[in-house]
């Protein structure tokens, strides 16, 4: 059994290399972003106020989160709900990144995460994966890319999804706010751990980056 944990900020490639890398080991992938993305949404459908920590602590009590596996991808279910196709506008992605701070959040989450990689070989990527998650991983790795390169991703993407042109300004200041927050907040922020292999992913396509991962990985495994 091997455990693989991947760290890094949004935009950065990892939740891609990370599937692409699950695939070529045969192994399950995990993309924790979605299960903090499933919380934010419940947030935002109940009007939780991120300043009302009462409100957000009653409101684990509420939330249940089940990871399925379908067709090889990964489904995400917020209280029965298959939500996995409304997890990634942009208002989703920045509330989870607040909700993110809070410590009972996080716990509820932890509890996830630790007992999926008791029972199996999984690839895990988020933004305490390496440091806090799974510090015992035997592989970690840092996935990044510049903030310009990461904000005309996010307007890729969402073009692709038939959203409006974004203002490439706007985006770029909301990824700033956004790694402000990943990398300041007290509990288990975004760093980039001694044992990790750091991997910048600009201009560079994912195919290469899988097959690089999966080449060090090979080599310490065999």
């Amino acid at each position: 059994m091997i455990t693989i944990a991947i760290d890094g900020p949004c935009g950065s490639g990892k939740s891609t290399v990370s599937e692409g890398i699950a695939k070529k080991l045969g192994i399950l992938y995990l993309n924790t972003g979605a299960i903090y993305r499933a919380i934010a949404l419940y947030m935002l459908r109940n009007n939780i106020n991120s300043n009302n920590i009462n409100s957000i602590t009653d409101a684990m009590d509420k939330i249940n989160i089940e990871i399925k596996y379908l067709n090889n991808e990964q489904h995400t279910f917020l209280n029965g709900e298959d939500v996995s196709k409304q997890l990634y506008s942009m208002e989703v992605s920045d509330a989870s990144s607040v909700f993110a701070q809070f410590k009972e959040v996080r716990d509820k989450i932890l509890h996830i995460q630790r007992n999926l990689a008791k029972v199996q070989s999984i690839v895990m990527e988020g933004r305490d994966i390496t440091s806090h998650v799974l510090p015992d991983a035997k592989f970690k790795f840092y996935i990044d890319a510049s903030p310009e390169i990461r904000a005309q991703r996010r307007i890729n993407d969402e073009k692709i999804i038939g959203k409006p042109q974004l203002c490439f300004e706007k985006v770029l200041a909301d990824i700033f706010e956004r790694d402000e927050r990943d990398k300041n907040r007290t509990i288990s922020p975004l760093i980039l751990v001694e044992d990790a292999i750091y991997i910048n992913t600009d201009n560079r396509n994912v195919e290469d980056v899988v097959n690089d991962i999966y080449k060090l990985i090979k080599s310490k495994k065999d």
